[in-house]
């Protein structure tokens, strides 16, 4: 399958972002088309928009109100399973009812169903505001667009994940400076992570290891350690802040900063030598359902969350990285912004979604099924 003329990770890893919320002199005139596109929203009065589960709320607290002090223009926000909404617009399409605007999810769903079974329509053509479109703006060089066609699925989120966490009463950091280190006889049936042959955060780090550090690794790490497995995120925050494991083998940047706010001894792990991270961009890919009930008013949405306003107000509530150049990103741990040089494996690139996983996810769970 073609790749997507989207920019490469280590493009977006090399960008450093300039300072945070819209550039005011930098910003540019969007000129007398603009002007009319407003008009045409404020007429329509609201935004429809479907947003997956895990960010719903997110959604809600800065999407929301930011979009209606800019513009006066209501969002009403649907949240729930993307595959749910699949089925939504499926049957809306086939009925000819039309109730949502704006699509926002992860990788699978937006890559093999909303693009896969047709139900969004070009949004490159829909970007007119000039802060939108300029290159210079967006750290791969231009609009940041994931599908093979460089026009449906923008990517308005960013962030280095895959990493591992310890508790320092138990651990030090400079224990570990290779992955290999995981492996080592003491740490056998201290480290916890979470379950790597269901589909979910598990198996996207477990694949990682395949790809990066071989099928061995992967069998030492989860069967010959003996890694505990969860799928329960505040479980694992649990044993590895009251220190009932010693090691999380991965674990979301924000539950590390919740566990060390919460004043508990854990920290992240410097960069792995062999196992640097990946990148993700979590609910951060953006598309326009086809046959949009409120044209004017999800033209103007998309165009809003590709300048840095709309893209900063959103990416600071679900604490990701904004892939402009004109967002500081502050909000964000240093370990969560890409670092210039590193090749970083781009878990959301075309290619490795539906390609590269699939077939890694399957393999990891045949082997690590029987332990």
């Amino acid at each position: 399958m073609a790749q997507p003329p989207s920019g490469s990770a280590s493009q977006a890893a090399a960008a450093q972002p300039a300072s945070g919320g819209a550039s005011s002199s930098a910003a540019a005139k969007p000129g007398a088309d603009w002007d009319k596109l407003v008009a045409a929203a404020k007429s329509e009065g609201k935004v429809t928009l479907s947003i997956g589960a895990a960010s719903g709320q997110q959604a809600r607290d800065s999407i929301v109100p930011a979009f209606k002090q800019d513009f006066g223009i209501d969002v009403e926000v649907i949240s729930g399973p993307s595959t749910q909404m699949v089925s939504r617009l499926k049957l809306e399409q086939s009925s000819g009812l039309h109730t949502v605007d704006v699509v926002i999810g992860g990788a699978d769903t937006m890559y093999l169903s909303f693009y896969g079974d047709k139900l969004i329509a070009p949004l490159r053509p829909l970007l007119i505001h000039p802060d939108a479109l300029n290159g210079a703006n967006w750290s791969v060089g231009k609009p940041w667009f994931m599908d093979p066609e460089g026009q449906y699925i923008l990517r308005i989120s960013n962030g280095v994940t895959g990493t591992t966490a310890i508790n320092t009463k138990l651990l030090k950091t400079s224990d570990f400076t290779r992955a290999s280190d995981l492996l080592k006889p003491e740490y056998r049936g201290k480290i916890a992570g979470f379950d790597p042959t269901i589909n979910g955060s598990g198996a996207q780090h477990a694949a990682y290891f395949q790809l990066k550090l071989g099928a061995d690794f992967v069998k030492k790490l989860f069967l010959d350690q003996q890694t505990v497995r969860t799928q329960d995120v505040r479980q694992l925050a649990d044993w590895i802040g009251r220190g009932n494991y010693a090691i999380a083998v991965t674990m979301t940047a924000s539950n590390i900063e919740q566990l060390k706010a919460d004043g508990l001894p854990v920290s992240e792990i410097p960069e792995l030598k062999d196992a640097p991270g990946y990148l993700t961009g979590a609910t951060g890919l953006m598309a326009v359902v086809k046959e949009s009930p409120h044209p004017n008013a999800a033209q103007l949405f998309v165009n809003w969350m590709a300048m840095a306003h709309g893209q900063g107000a959103y990416d600071k509530a679900t604490q990701m990285v904004s892939p402009l150049t004109t967002v500081k990103n502050d909000w964000v741990p240093s370990y969560v912004i890409p670092k210039p040089g590193v090749d970083y494996l781009d878990t959301y690139s075309w290619d490795y979604t539906v390609n590269t996983y699939p077939a890694l996810f399957e393999q990891v769970r045949k082997e690590l099924s029987a332990g």
